[in-house]
C-alpha cells in the first residue's frame, strides 16, 4: 500500500525549507515526488496532497497562518525540525494534532519517503468524509445535542467555546445545516490570520457575502478598538449574517483585560455552546475510536481493524491535547500503518502506557489477555466464517459474539 502510493508524479508542497534540507530534497524527487517549494504565506496557491513543513523559527512565529493552512488544506503533514526544537511544548502540540510523522535532521531518506506515503493515504481518508454528525451517547454529548437542536432555528449570534480540536467547527456547520439559512453560504473568517492592512476590508467582504447566510468568526481579539466599534455598528444593521463566533477562551480573557469591548462581546455571545474536552469525556473515547477505525478501514478496503490491548491502554492514558481532531488524525494514521488485524500503540504514534500504581497483574488481567489473543487467532484464521471460529474455540455463536463485543472486535 505505502509503496504504491509513493509512485512518481505525486506533488509535495515543501514549506519554508531551511538550509539543511538542500541535500534532502533532490533525493525526494528521485523517490517520485514532484516538489513545490514555497514560503508559508504562498502555500495556499500550491497543489499537492502532502505537506512537508520545516518547523523552524520562521514558521513557528506565524502560528495562525500555519493553523489556517493545515486546517484549510486538510493535507497530511510531515514535519522536519532540529533536535533542540523537539522538547518545546508548542512544537509537540503542533505535531500531536496535525502531523502524521516528525523527523529530526539529519533524516533517513527511506523513512521519510515512507512517512510521506502514509501522509498521502491519511489525506485521502480525511478528504472522503461522511456527512458531519455529532457522535456520542454520554451525558455531555446528549446535552450538547439538545442545545444544538434548540439553537439551530434561531438567528441570534452564538458563541461556541471550547479547546482546540473539540468540535467547535463541527457544531457551527451543523447549526448552519439545520437552520433556515442552510441553502445560503457558510463562510469562515479568522481575523488573526489576516494582514493588518487587509483585515477590515476582508471582514466587511465576508459579512456582505454571508448577509443571508452564516459566518464563522475567529480571532476577534486581533481587531483594534476602532475596528471593534465599526463591527458592532455593522452587526446592528440589517441584513446581517448569523454570527457563529469561535473561541478557545482567548475572547473571554480579552474582555476581562479590556482588550475587547464588552458591548461587542455581549452581541457575539447572545447564546453560548460549550464543548467538552475529550479527556473529561472518556466515555466517548472508545466509541469515537471504533467509529473512525471502521470508517477508514472500509475506505482502504480492509477488514474492520481492531485495537491491541496496548493501543487501548495508550489511548486511555493519553491526555488528548488536540481532542477529537487529534484522535481522528491518529486513527487515520493507525489504520494506514497497521500491518495486521490490529492497530498497535506505535501505529497511533503513542507510547505504550506504563503501569505506575505499583499493583501487579491480576488473574483477571491474564484471563482478558488470553481471551483477546484467542479471538485474534481465530479471526485471522476464520475471518469469513464465524460459525467455524466459534466452533474452534468450543463455544456457541452467541457466546462468541458476546466476547467480540466485550473486546471491541466487532
Amino acid at each position: 500500500m505505502l509503496k504504491a502510493l509513493s509512485a512518481p508524479s505525486y506533488p509535495l508542497v515543501v514549506i519554508d525549507p531551511f538550509d539543511e534540507c538542500a541535500g534532502l530534497l533532490p533525493r525526494l524527487e528521485d523517490g517520485g515526488w514532484r516538489l513545490h517549494r514555497c514560503r508559508l504565506g504562498e502555500a495556499g496557491d500550491q497543489g499537492g496532497e502532502v505537506l512537508l513543513v520545516c518547523l523552524d523559527e520562521r514558521t513557528l512565529q506565524q502560528p495562525r497562518q500555519l493553523l489556517e493552512l493545515l486546517r484549510c488544506r486538510r493535507a497530511g503533514g510531515v514535519a522536519l525540525l532540529h533536535g533542540q526544537s523537539l522538547g518545546r511544548s508548542d512544537v509537540r502540540d503542533w505535531i500531536d494534532e496535525w502531523f502524521c510523522a516528525v523527523h529530526v535532521l539529519p533524516v533517513d531518506t527511506d523513512a521519510l519517503l515512507e512517512s510521506l506515503a502514509c501522509a498521502q493515504t491519511v489525506t485521502r481518508l480525511q478528504d472522503e468524509c461522511a456527512a458531519p454528525q455529532l457522535l456520542g451517547t454520554s451525558d455531555p454529548t446528549r446535552a450538547l445535542r439538545k442545545q444544538l437542536e434548540r439553537y439551530a432555528g434561531l438567528s441570534c449570534p452564538l458563541l461556541l467555546s471550547g479547546e482546540r480540536g473539540s468540535g467547535k467547527s463541527l457544531l457551527a456547520q451543523l447549526l448552519h445545516e439545520r437552520s433556515p439559512r442552510a441553502s445560503r453560504p457558510l463562510l469562515r473568517f479568522d481575523c488573526a490570520a489576516q494582514a493588518a492592512e487587509q483585515l477590515e476590508a476582508g471582514l466587511s467582504a465576508s459579512l456582505a457575502a454571508t448577509a443571508s447566510g452564516s459566518l464563522m468568526l475567529e480571532g476577534v481579539v486581533a481587531l483594534a478598538d476602532d475596528a471593534q466599534r465599526r463591527l458592532l455598528q455593522r452587526l446592528q444593521v440589517q441584513p446581517a449574517p448569523r454570527l457563529l463566533t469561535l473561541s478557545r477562551g482567548e475572547l473571554e480573557e480579552a474582555v476581562r483585560q479590556g482588550r475587547v469591548r464588552e458591548d461587542l462581546y455581549r452581541k457575539l455571545a447572545g447564546q453560548r455552546l460549550q464543548t467538552t474536552p475529550l479527556r473529561d469525556n472518556r466515555g466517548e473515547l472508545a466509541l469515537l475510536a471504533e467509529h473512525f477505525a471502521t470508517s477508514y478501514g472500509a475506505r482502504l478496503g480492509r477488514l474492520r481493524p481492531g485495537f491491541s490491548e496496548e493501543a487501548i491502554a495508550a489511548m486511555d492514558g493519553h491526555h488528548w491535547p488536540g481532542n477529537v481532531r487529534e484522535l481522528r488524525h491518529r486513527i487515520a494514521r493507525g489504520v494506514t500503518l497497521a500491518q495486521g488485524r490490529q492497530i498497535l500503540a506505535r501505529d497511533l504514534g503513542l507510547e505504550p502506557r506504563q503501569a505506575t500504581d505499583g499493583h501487579g497483574v491480576t488473574l483477571a488481567d491474564y484471563i482478558l489477555r488470553a481471551e483477546r489473543q484467542a479471538l485474534d487467532d481465530v479471526l485471522a484464521r476464520y475471518s469469513s466464517n464465524m460459525t467455524h471460529a466459534a466452533r474452534s474455540l468450543g463455544i456457541s455463536r452467541p457466546t462468541f459474539y458476546r466476547l467480540l463485543h466485550k473486546h471491541r472486535l466487532r
